[in-house]
């Protein structure tokens, strides 16, 4: 028979195991072990709740909280009065608390632990107006085997990546807003001493949220780094990558250069054959507005122009006639909504559109 909780209250097997990474970090505070807790706490909005109640009462050193705050890159309350700065019990205190097993017959959460006092329970549930270092030394003899999957691995790298046509908004774990282009891959590892994107393919824009840690975006083996800023990367299918800042400040370095810094809304061009990194001066389009779908060209020609369009039409855009490709246009194209932009551009050239199975053709 499984003995009831003093007050009626179990802990979740979330809190349970948030309890257990951080007095893991409190008994060794090694990279490793924040390497869990945040593979641990990116596993879901769940994990972040519990692991948010757990540290709120716990008495976790001031030197040590901060490390893994940095290490999640987020700020947790402390629960008012709260006795931090305090060390862990040593080990033969620990085993003077810890419970005795218990048979077979127990429940999952029972197996992990039960703290026998409702203080001792603050840690573990997340509650309680005080705590005191004889929780940490209790929970510290109470952790669960964590010794395997991802919680003691090193920081993992995370994918993200769009459909064709689909521009989407993704919030990394720092705060920093990330928007993909359209079939756009990006990678992503943060840790408690960097902030990383490998662009692998597409079109990205980081508006990169204030840190402590440079956050450092990687195309075609050259990097852009910033603390703070708006930027928008962009790998063609060439491997030639197009930088543009947009707000704040930022430098690009490749080749072996010396970083450059970037001025806004200046264009720097590199590729992996020509690797040093320079301005272009008169690029053929202003895409500030490309997560809207937007782009202004001073000039593009009608074959450039319907392959960028086709980057967003669930139904391709078709020239019948090549010779129609050389064709100059000039104006302001919303390239994701595709039967407007035939339309417009059909008009000026006195072009045919006839919509078969395989596409949209234009044709003389």
């Amino acid at each position: 028979m499984v003995e009831p909780w003093e007050d009626g209250t179990e802990p979740s097997s979330l809190k349970i195991e948030a309890a257990a990474l951080i007095t893991r970090v409190l008994s060794d505070p090694t990279d490793q072990n924040l390497a869990a807790c945040k593979a641990w706490y990116d596993r879901g909005e769940q994990h972040r709740s519990a692991f948010s109640s757990v540290i709120f009462t716990a008495p976790v050193p001031d030197e040590v909280r901060r490390r893994i705050e940095t290490a999640l890159g987020q700020n947790f309350p402390t629960l008012p009065g709260l006795p931090n700065g305090q060390q862990a019990a040593p080990a033969s205190e620990r085993a003077a608390t810890q419970p005795k097993p218990w048979g077979n017959n127990r429940s999952r959460t029972d197996r992990l632990a039960r703290p026998r006092t409702r203080v001792q329970r603050a840690i573990w549930i997340g509650i309680g107006a005080t705590a005191s270092a004889a929780i940490i030394a209790l929970a510290i003899g109470l952790t669960p085997n964590l010794t395997t999957g991802p919680m003691l691995t090193s920081a993992k790298a995370e994918n993200f990546e769009t459909g064709h046509g689909v521009i989407r908004t993704f919030s990394l774990a720092d705060g920093t807003a990330m928007t993909l282009d359209s079939d756009s891959r990006v990678e992503v590892t943060m840790d408690r001493a960097r902030r990383h994107a490998l662009l692998r393919q597409g079109r990205a824009r980081f508006i990169v949220k204030q840190d402590s840690r440079p956050f450092t975006i990687e195309a075609a083996g050259g990097e852009v780094v910033s603390d703070h800023a708006t930027v928008d990367v962009e790998l063609d299918s060439a491997h030639r990558v197009d930088v543009r800042l947009r707000e704040g400040v930022a430098n690009v370095q490749s080749g072996g250069e010396a970083a450059q810094p970037l001025v806004i809304d200046r264009p720097m061009t590199y590729s992996s054959e020509n690797p040093r990194a320079s301005a272009d001066a008169a690029p053929p389009a202003e895409t500030r507005d490309w997560p809207e779908g937007w782009a202004d060209y001073r000039t593009v020609s009608l074959a450039k122009l319907i392959g960028e369009a086709n980057r967003y039409a669930k139904t391709p855009i078709i020239l019948d006639d090549p010779d129609l490709g050389s064709l100059q246009a000039t104006g302001r194209f919303k390239l994701t909504d595709t039967e407007t932009f035939v339309s417009r551009i059909a008009e000026p050239f006195g072009l045919r559109v006839t919509h078969r199975k395989d596409g949209i053709h234009l044709s003389r």
